[in-house]
């Protein structure tokens, strides 16, 4: 009996100690960057990639997806349209929230009684420290990009503004992990625009921390382990 107490505390200490493992080494993880906005694709990339915690999933929109409120892309990213107007219709000949080979196209609208939706939203599969992508057809004054890019509260980028034309890259790298982007309409007049190679950035697990992790499964299993003795 008194072995097996002696086990229990053991086991008890064990677990103690590794979660002030854990505590220390999940303390010293440091992800914060400056929300910052590209135009430059590389120079965007560059960023990224400095900081070996991050990875880069892009969506080259390959495979067509047909028109509907919501859909689901090929990187994971859930679009969906608000409503008016319903989706599909042959009003805008179905070609909205809709992916063919090579392009993801949609419009926006603000105002009400519209042919085209207030908002699109980009729900990404998991929190993302950076959005970036190529964008076409977006007009002056009108397509917008909206997200918490630094865990404060929503900040909205005017897209054609912001790259110097109709076409061209757009991206942030935030100083906050945010879970979803918003395009809408900064006018009541629509805007029609294409999106190809979105990229998304991701933290991937820090080593140190799986290693913790480890130690505070094992010292669970000890304990379990001295209960059953």
């Amino acid at each position: 009996m008194k072995g097996n107490n002696l086990m229990k505390l053991n086991a008890l200490n064990s677990l103690a100690f590794a979660t002030g493992t854990v505590t220390l080494l999940l303390s010293s993880v440091s992800s914060v960057s400056a929300y910052t906005i590209y135009t430059n694709r590389t120079a965007w990339e560059a960023a990224i990639t400095a900081n070996p915690s991050y990875k880069i999933t892009t969506d080259t929109f390959s495979n067509t997806i047909s028109s509907a409120q919501s859909i689901t892309l090929d990187s994971g990213i859930v679009s969906t349209n608000s409503v008016p107007p319903t989706l599909p219709n042959s009003f805008d000949n179905n070609s909205v929230n809709v992916v063919t080979p090579g392009a993801y196209d949609n419009a926006t609208q603000a105002g009400t009684g519209n042919s085209a939706s207030n908002t699109i939203t980009w729900q990404f599969p998991a929190p993302v420290w950076a959005f970036g992508a190529d964008f076409f057809s977006a007009n002056t004054d009108r397509l917008t990009l909206i997200g918490n890019f630094d865990g404060t509260g929503n900040q909205t980028i005017l897209v054609n503004n912001t790259i110097a034309g109709s076409n061209g890259f757009l991206g942030i790298v935030g100083m906050a992990e945010f879970s979803s982007v918003v395009f809408s309409n900064n006018t009541t007049t629509v805007d029609s625009f294409h999106i190809d190679n979105a990229s998304f950035a991701t933290k991937v697990p820090e080593p140190n921390a799986v290693v913790a992790f480890a130690i505070l499964g094992g010292s669970l299993f000890l304990i379990k382990k001295a209960k059953g003795s």
